[in-house]
Parts: structure tokens; sequence; C-alpha cells
């Protein structure tokens, strides 16, 4: 006889922490965009961490630049020719890659941040896909390379590579601890997750991209958000009393004031949304950096005590700070570079490289 009840699943609360609480790490990004008044767009990437000077370098590889990734068992994978110049922000957090790039432009506007979130690993490939695939934390330079469009990414995704994921030991021997955004000229923007061992691109009309938990939760999580504006409302009537502020600044009060993930995400949707525009490049470059210090972290102000598998016994205090902030224009090929240890950034541009013929790598410090 058929069963008529309805499955029913009953899950106590430690399953319900138990997802959130084994994510749960001192790492942190934000990456949002800003237009001028031509819709030109500008990306402004903070990246933050306990640890890390010294590991992140200037990497460009010039047009034409053969790649050859790996495959799991260490045989030839995907090879292709760089089609554009590109700039990026490399850290040798993979054996198979010692140039990673975590931030970076190409000289066709394609623009790209790897920030982290905690997923499980992508499913095992065959050996049939090995010619084909590309490690994981390899994404950056197949994207910059080979894309010019967020459209064309899009559909080599579903075409023309296969990842796998790898055990990362700077990340404590995770195997997908990322997820991606890019961006175009003009504007278009698509976030890159792993759910259930497979790639997820969503859509991403915020433009903006932090941390936990994954992409459609901050999506949802704005929904909270309705009464956002960057017109403070300065004076009111109620009950017979007239209330007046006592000078600008009210209309952010709606917003997260933490740092975290999740606040982060909000406070960058607003600040990319009503971020002043303005006709000259230059200083649209100095108006993203005025957007981006909201997001820049000092040492010390937030502190937490974090448990090692070496010494689960004695937990070791750590503060997350703002390693570096990265501007990109993306319509001009220059990408800003300011250090914590930095007044001022740095620029670099594909012009300042266009007579090298091959991969120049320089420490930032």
């Amino acid at each position: 006889m058929d069963k008529l009840h309805s499955k029913v699943v009953f899950k106590n609360f430690d399953e319900l922490q138990k997802h959130s609480l084994a994510k749960t790490a001192p790492f942190a990004c934000t990456s949002l965009i800003v237009k001028d008044t031509s819709d030109n767009v500008y990306h402004g990437r903070t990246m933050e961490h306990t640890f890390g000077e010294g590991l992140s370098s200037l990497t460009y590889y010039p047009k034409g630049f053969n790649f050859q990734h790996l495959a799991p068992d260490k045989s030839k994978g995907l090879a292709y020719q760089a089609k554009y110049p590109i700039l990026a922000i490399t850290t040798p957090i993979s054996i198979y890659d010692p140039k990673c790039a975590m931030q970076g432009l190409n000289q066709a506007g394609l623009s790209f941040s790897l920030n982290v979130l905690y997923g499980d690993p992508l499913t095992d490939l065959t050996p049939k896909q090995y010619p084909n695939s590309v490690p994981f934390a390899s994404f950056g330079q197949w994207a910059l390379a080979n894309f010019s469009r967020v459209e064309e990414l899009k559909l080599a995704l579903s075409q023309q590579v296969c990842f796998w994921s790898e055990e990362l030991e700077l990340v404590g021997g995770l195997k997908t601890p990322f997820h991606f955004i890019v961006y175009d000229k003009t504007g278009q923007s698509v976030v890159v997750e792993v759910d259930k061992g497979a790639l997820i691109v969503y859509d991403n009309p915020t433009g903006v991209l932090t941390n936990e938990p994954e992409f459609p939760w901050h999506v949802e999580n704005l929904n909270n958000y309705t009464n956002m504006s960057n017109v403070g409302i300065t004076q009111a009537h109620i009950n017979g009393i007239t209330l007046r502020q006592v000078d600008c600044g009210i209309a952010t009060s709606v917003l997260p004031s933490s740092t975290n993930s999740v606040g982060r995400f909000v406070r960058a949707f607003f600040y990319s949304s009503f971020a002043n525009k303005v006709d000259d490049p230059d200083l649209q470059i100095a108006e993203l950096a005025h957007v981006m210090s909201n997001f820049d972290r000092p040492k010390n102000i937030t502190t937490q005590f974090v448990v090692s598998k070496e010494n689960p016994d004695n937990p070791k205090r750590v503060s997350e700070f703002t390693l570096w902030i990265a501007l990109s224009d993306l319509s001009r090929g220059k990408l800003y570079i300011r250090l914590y240890d930095h007044l001022n950034y740095k620029e670099f541009s594909f012009e300042q490289f266009s007579q090298e013929n091959d991969v120049v790598t320089t420490l930032l410090v």
C-alpha cells in the first residue's frame, strides 16, 4: 500500500549550526564598482587577513604568454595563449600555480577579484577531462587571459574548461575556499561560486561581493534595507514636537555598523550606489579611494581568538587588517595599489610594461 503521508525531515539545532561554524575564519575582502558621468567603470577592492605582508606581488603577463595548467595527476591540463596583457596581484597559494591572481584586470577592461568563501570541493574530474582542466585557484588568470566581456566568460564556463579543487596549504588545506567576481567595461558582473560540487554563475547587478554567506543570501538580505537612501531626514514633527538633526549624516544610520561580511556587503552596496560621479577619470579614481577608505581595517580594532589544529588548547588572539587596497580603471587600463604601511597609492599601467615580452613579477613591499 502506498504511503499517503508526506516525507518529513527533522534537524536539531546542532545541525543548523554545523554549516556556519565550520566556515568561520579570519579572512575578509570587499569588492565594488563605481561609475563616472560617462558610465566608465572603476573597481575597488580591499584584501584583509591576520597575516600576509610580503606575500603579494604585482605580476604582468604579456599578450601571447603561454599558460599551461596542470591536471590533478600533474599531467598537462588546459593550455592557451593570453589574448590580452594582464596586470594582477598574485600570491603563491597553490603548488600548481605559484602566481595565483587575487585581483587583476586585462587590457580589454575585464576585472577580477578572488574573495574567500568556504565551500565544498568541486566534483572530481574524470581522466578524459584532464586535458581541459584548470586548478580552481587559477580561475583569475584563465578569465583575464581569454575574455573581454562577461558574456564571453559565461559561455566558456559551460563549454571550454573543467575546474578542479586542490588542497591549499596557505589556507589550512582547504580545497575550494573562494568565490569570484568579474566585471567588464559595460558594468556587467557575475559571481562564480561552488555549490554541491558544481560551479554556479550568478548575474550580479549589485556590483558587490564580500564573503560568507553565499551570494544569494546577501541579495536576499538587501530586502531588509528598503529604507536605504543617501538623503537624510534632518527634521521631523512628532506628537507636536519638532525634532532636528544637529548636522548632516543621519542617512547612514540605516547601515550596519559591523565590519563582518554581512555588514560590509550592505555598506558596499550603499557606497557603490550613491558614490559621487565626475567627468575626470583621475578625479573619479580619487572618489573611489574615498569610498574604499570606508572598508579599510586598521590593526587591533577588532580581534578574535582562533584555535589551531596544532595547538587546540591555546587559542591565538589575532587581528584582521587590510593588507592592501586596489583600485582599477577598466577603461584606461590602470591599477592603483596602497599597502597597509603606505600613505599613498602607487600607480601601474599597461603602458608602463608595453616593452616587456615576458612575465614581470615585483614583490609588493
